[in-house]
């Protein structure tokens, strides 16, 4: 569960437990900025193994060693520094042209922030017993608000909600393809090439 989501207990799921737990693990990526412990798990041993299977789980082993290279390429300090102030250029920029905006309302044809599928992902959180954690300060339609409650909605075995999350996230295809272009060879371009993967599998699942 992300932890900008509080749920109340789920029931018996009934899905793919291996889509659940790398929906959680992408909304984590686009949620905030790396910490140092985040960057020091990803680069432990168990972490980098975790990251290759994602990889192979999505059949992009690829993209899951260029991860495990950029957590890897210098100090834990430096690659911390690194990596949260590309996240932050990427997705926080103050030069909106230059950013990437993790938002549906701005990919959807809205243009704009908090437009109607701020609405309909509240209507969706609703139906998975889900809120807004109260140190959350975004709006609903946050790509990792989106992928957090696609994850609960797996556990939960409710395929209608999944099919309405997935529908909902269809603004992210053009959303990674321009982030692939903007962090080219990055570290969150190959976050965008699982999360790619990830979307297709989940549709076919």
């Amino acid at each position: 569960m992300s932890a900008a989501l509080n749920s109340a207990p789920a029931p018996e799921r009934g899905a793919d437990p291996d889509l659940e737990l790398v929906a959680d693990w992408l909304a984590l990526q686009f949620l905030t900025p790396p910490d140092a412990a985040r960057i020091e798990a990803g680069r432990s041993a168990q972490g980098q193994a975790a990251l290759r299977e994602i990889g192979t789980f999505l059949g992009r082993p690829d993209a899951a060693e260029t991860l495990c290279g950029k957590l890897a390429d210098g100090s834990a300090q430096d690659v911390t520094v690194a990596l949260q102030r590309r996240y932050t250029a990427l997705f926080e920029g103050i030069f909106r042209q230059r950013g990437l905006p993790p938002y549906a309302s701005v990919w959807d044809g809205t243009g704009r922030l908090c437009g109607p599928a701020v609405g309909r992902m509240q209507g969706l959180l609703r139906g998975l017993d889900l809120h807004l954690a109260e140190t959350c300060c975004e709006p609903a339609d946050h790509i990792a608000i989106q992928l957090a409650a696609l994850a609960e909605a797996l556990r939960q075995g409710n395929s209608e909600l999944i099919s309405a999350l997935l529908d909902e996230l269809a603004w992210v295809g053009r959303f990674a393809a321009f982030l692939t272009v903007a962090d080219g060879n990055g570290y969150y371009d190959a976050v965008a090439q699982l999360l790619s993967a990830f979307l297709e599998k989940a549709k076919q699942n």
